[in-house]
């Protein structure tokens, strides 16, 4: 008996860390593909277009100007850089008054734009940059569209392979802990067949191998959540502060997919036990 204990608490360690790996790993695709999603869209709050005003412009001209990029559908926020405080700003930075020595502000009266999100794609930008050309006022419209439409291009290039890397990985997660719960009950095949002989339903001999599994997979979806913590917590540099609601949601998803997992698959092993020949038992 204690050699068959010792076997068993094998056994369900064994499971346990199967599981605890298979849903470490769903977790972990599943924050990739959100923080794919928050670098997207931190991408896209980020975007800015500056719209170079010619320099000998009026007051009210100026704010004529201001206001017809403002009113613009793709425009989040507008904000208008003075070239007097743009060049003392900059004398500042590096150390040497160049106005003096040039005897005039070199740089131009600029209005910088924040896009709105929804607007920042390069054929969504392109268009807001030809509505701004010809606002009467500007004279150039500036924004980085090489860097956009690379990274957009490499974003949309690297997603399908991605998708497809993760869904065999997940894919073969799975099967590998199939296997790992089959093993558990295959352990206990010949109580199950004694069960059968005393006449007791399968309903009452499924019960107490998928209450175990309920009860392994929600452990396993702590531990797996655990490690998520850890690493999270080592990737909090690069992510930023964790969101609370998506950390209860991720352990609300780790324990219920680890419940589901682990009595799903008790239940079909089992199933497979019941109506396996006495033969096929050895």
């Amino acid at each position: 008996k204690p050699r068959a204990s010792r076997a068993q608490l094998t056994t369900q360690f064994t499971t346990v860390v199967g599981m605890s790996l298979t849903l470490f790993m769903v977790g972990m695709l599943g924050m990739a593909a959100l923080f794919g999603q928050w670098a997207s869209l931190k991408l896209q709050q980020h975007v800015h277009i500056q719209v170079h005003l010619q320099r000998e412009l009026s007051q009210a001209q100026i704010d004529g100007a201001r206001l017809a990029v403002t009113a613009d559908s793709a425009v989040a926020q507008a904000s208008y850089l003075d070239p007097a405080a743009a060049a003392a700003q900059l004398e500042q930075e590096l150390g040497e008054s160049f106005v003096e020595f040039l005897g005039y502000v070199p740089l131009p009266p600029v209005i910088d734009v924040v896009v709105r999100p929804d607007h920042a794609q390069p054929a969504a930008l392109a268009q807001a940059a030809s509505r701004f050309e010809v606002v009467p006022g500007v004279a150039e419209v500036v924004w980085n569209e090489g860097l956009l439409q690379s990274i957009h291009h490499t974003l949309d290039a690297w997603f399908p392979a991605l998708a497809a890397v993760c869904t065999v990985c997940l894919l073969v997660a799975l099967a590998l802990l199939n296997n790992t719960i089959r093993l558990t009950v295959f352990a206990r095949r010949f109580l199950i067949r004694n069960m059968q002989l005393v006449g007791a339903k399968p309903g009452m001999i499924r019960r107490p191998f998928i209450v175990q599994g309920l009860v392994l997979g929600l452990g396993s979806g702590l531990l797996a959540f655990a490690a998520m913590m850890g690493t999270l917590t080592l990737l909090k540099a690069q992510m930023g502060p964790l969101d609370p609601t998506i950390l209860g949601l991720l352990a609300g998803s780790l324990l219920t997919l680890g419940g589901v997992l682990g009595a799903g698959f008790s239940g079909v092993a089992v199933n497979r036990y019941l109506h396996a020949d006495l033969s096929k038992l050895h």
